[in-house]
């Protein structure tokens, strides 16, 4: 079957992440990640491994004919499982794994929450073509799972260790690297499926991209822009206004685009 330039460019994409995935959680056999500190958020293998399967299986289920759908979704299935199991580790007992596994860094609550979102898309698209419908739940799976990278992104550039890295052990975070894996694989997550709601309304018109741009560029300025307001740039800790701002923002491109999304469906019905 001939492949279109967008698809091989995709397959390209994927099996970047696919091997650095490989390549990172290598890194942990010799007793330390990759970009290793005491101090600061790490890659953890069991993040490495998370993306590993989902890019694996993404991967083997388009271009291998013989790969069977449902050891995708039990792959899938499986990274949805260890990170829910993850959650709530953390959430009940947080020096749990650090106790019985000190020398391994565990997927933060953020991180894992964002891979949770990932492949409940992924099992979507797999069971049924995303639909023309005004509940765009295929276009929030993927805005969501941006989300926690996002709130880090603010940390990072704050330097405010609140957005980062837990309180009970400081590696437990989202890394720069890590940003750039969840970011990645949302690209081409959201590349691959060109019945997303998003590519329909950016491609109406120029008006559209200049909007939702502006939109989305919003969610990460608006916050640092508060903030520095707020602060008068002095370097703070903890929870500020600005996290809510940005869920503000979230909240708003969302809106805008289920909005969008029910005046094409009512349009299409007429």
């Amino acid at each position: 079957m001939n492949k279109t330039k967008l698809e091989k460019s995709i397959n390209a994409f994927d099996l970047i992440i696919l091997i650095s995935s490989f390549v990172t959680l290598s890194f942990w056999f010799s007793g330390k990640g990759l970009l290793y500190t005491q101090y600061g958020p790490v890659l953890s293998p069991f993040t490495s491994l998370s993306l590993l399967l989902m890019s694996g299986s993404r991967l083997a289920l388009k271009n291998l004919v013989a790969f069977p759908i449902p050891l995708t979704m039990a792959c899938l299935g499986l990274v949805i499982g260890g990170n829910l199991s993850s959650i709530m580790v953390q959430l009940i007992n947080a020096s749990l794994l650090l106790d019985a596994l000190p020398s391994l860094v565990p997927t933060s609550i953020m991180t894992s929450i964002g891979l949770i979102l990932f492949c409940s898309y992924e099992l979507l698209v797999i069971l049924r073509k995303t639909p023309e419908s005004a509940f765009i739940i295929d276009d929030i799976l993927l805005h969501l799972a941006l989300l926690p990278g996002g709130i880090s992104l603010l940390g990072h550039m704050q330097n405010n260790s609140y957005y980062i890295s837990s309180d009970v052990d400081p590696r437990c975070g989202i890394s720069i690297l890590e940003m750039a894996f969840m970011g990645s694989y949302a690209v081409v997550a959201a590349l691959s499926n060109q019945r997303l709601f998003l590519w329909s309304f950016l491609k109406k018109n120029l008006s559209n991209r200049l909007i939702f741009a502006g939109l989305f560029i919003n969610q990460y300025i608006a916050p640092l822009v508060v903030s520095w307001i707020i602060t008068g740039g002095r370097q703070v800790q903890g929870l500020g206004i600005e996290i809510f701002v940005m869920l503000a923002g979230v909240m708003a491109t969302l809106t805008f685009l289920v909005i969008n999304a029910t005046r094409r469906r009512e349009t299409l019905e007429t």
